[in-house]
């Protein structure tokens, strides 16, 4: 059965770690990273996908569906969990809707969200994500990214 693990406390060998996606939209790849010093390695335990203040995945699970939805850009359709395809100015763009608005992602956007997606990965296991993923609230995620200053580093 799938391992949930939601802390109270943040893991004391656990940093999270926020990666600019697309800067001027305020998109980020929040980075729970795991150093285990006896393996001298790094393990993902959580990515998760936030737009400015807002908390768009909550999971491992939704943020390869996210990232799915981004790479089917131009074959969206009615049943995308987070986007749906909208024309704005002529141009096709994906349609992302957070809870008091909505943001529109381009197709360069898109690819630059995948890539570096897939870059950060380089380097760090994600061997202990799949199977003891650290999940968080959105509360408390949002306490420990101000107890870190990470929001204040992006621009939140």
């Amino acid at each position: 059965m799938y391992d949930e693990i939601i802390p109270e406390t943040l893991p004391e060998n656990v940093k999270l770690e926020a990666i600019v996606l697309i800067y001027d939209k305020k998109i980020v790849l929040i980075r729970a990273k795991e150093l285990d010093i006896g393996n001298k390695k790094n393990y993902a335990r959580s990515l998760l996908i936030m737009i400015k203040d807002e908390l768009i995945t909550t999971n491992y699970a939704d943020t390869k569906l996210l990232l799915s939805e981004l790479k089917l850009f131009d074959r969206g359709n009615k049943q995308n969990k987070f986007t749906t395809l909208e024309k704005k100015d002529g141009d096709i763009n994906l349609k992302l809707t957070l809870s008091n608005s909505h943001i529109y992602i381009s197709k360069a956007e898109a690819l630059t969200i995948c890539g570096i997606y897939e870059e950060s990965k380089i380097g760090i296991s994600i061997q202990r994500l799949m199977v003891k993923e650290l999940k968080f609230t959105a509360d408390s995620l949002t306490s420990y990214l101000h107890e870190s200053k990470l929001l204040d580093k992006i621009g939140n």
